[in-house]
């Protein structure tokens, strides 16, 4: 919130967001323009720039390795198949969409956001090429996807905590949904609970988007799951 002084009236006005722009003044009905004049003063990244070359992967890479020398490569030549398949499906998904008119028919899976001082934004996404980029007026509105696990660790968490309580829940990775124009255009993923929130403040603050929470239950077993929603 910010407050700025008519110049019609004189009077003092409470804006609920420090973004430039024109305004309805409430006590004279002119209308006023307000520039918000603190910029960033360097780019800031939020999130990864990309996370190709994580523990993860590394480890997967290896065992692809010797799964192949041990099947004299019939693995390799199957994983091979396997991403040409999916990258194939992943196109003619893109193109059905390109012709439907969607106008993000790729949407860009990325592990972070880059925001530069003239406010333009950028997901970055590992491969350059895929970067995402848009300036304030098109972003829309986001939506934090929280994932969790529920009641593990439920022992645990009673001796730790000293009490009863079984339904403590376990964060684990999610992502924050992207939406340009009233359209999904892409996504942050591989986000813990405290960096999506991290970014939603950021971008609520900065932009005055607004945006949601929508928590996934993880269902391991059989029962239990729901979602929830806010602002």
């Amino acid at each position: 919130m910010v407050v700025i002084l008519c110049p019609f009236c004189d009077q003092k006005i409470e804006l609920d967001r420090d973004l430039s722009g024109e305004y309805l003044c409430p006590m004279c009905d002119e209308t006023l323009l307000y520039e918000n004049m603190d910029l960033i003063d360097k780019p800031i990244v939020l999130g990864k720039y990309h996370n190709f070359f994580t523990i993860g992967n590394v480890v997967g890479a290896i065992f692809i390795v010797l799964l192949s020398i041990s099947t004299f490569g019939i693995f390799a030549l199957i994983v091979v198949l396997w991403y040409i398949f999916s990258e194939s499906a992943n196109r003619r998904e893109t193109n059905r969409r390109r012709i439907a008119g969607d106008p993000y028919p790729e949407k860009i899976s990325a592990y972070g956001i880059r925001i530069d001082v003239n406010q333009k934004a950028r997901l970055l996404h590992w491969r350059k090429k895929k970067h995402l980029e848009f300036y304030p007026s098109e972003l829309t509105s986001i939506v934090h996807v929280q994932r969790y696990y529920p009641g593990r660790f439920r022992l645990l968490s009673s001796i730790l905590n000293k009490s009863l309580d079984f339904t403590s829940d376990k964060d684990v990775n999610g992502s924050i949904k992207i939406f340009l124009n009233d359209s999904f255009a892409g996504s942050i993923t591989e986000l813990t609970t405290k960096q999506g929130e991290e970014i939603c403040r950021f971008l609520q603050e900065l932009y005055g988007v607004p945006h949601s929470v929508e928590r996934q239950v993880i269902i391991t077993d059989s029962g239990g799951g729901g979602s929830g929603g806010g602002g």
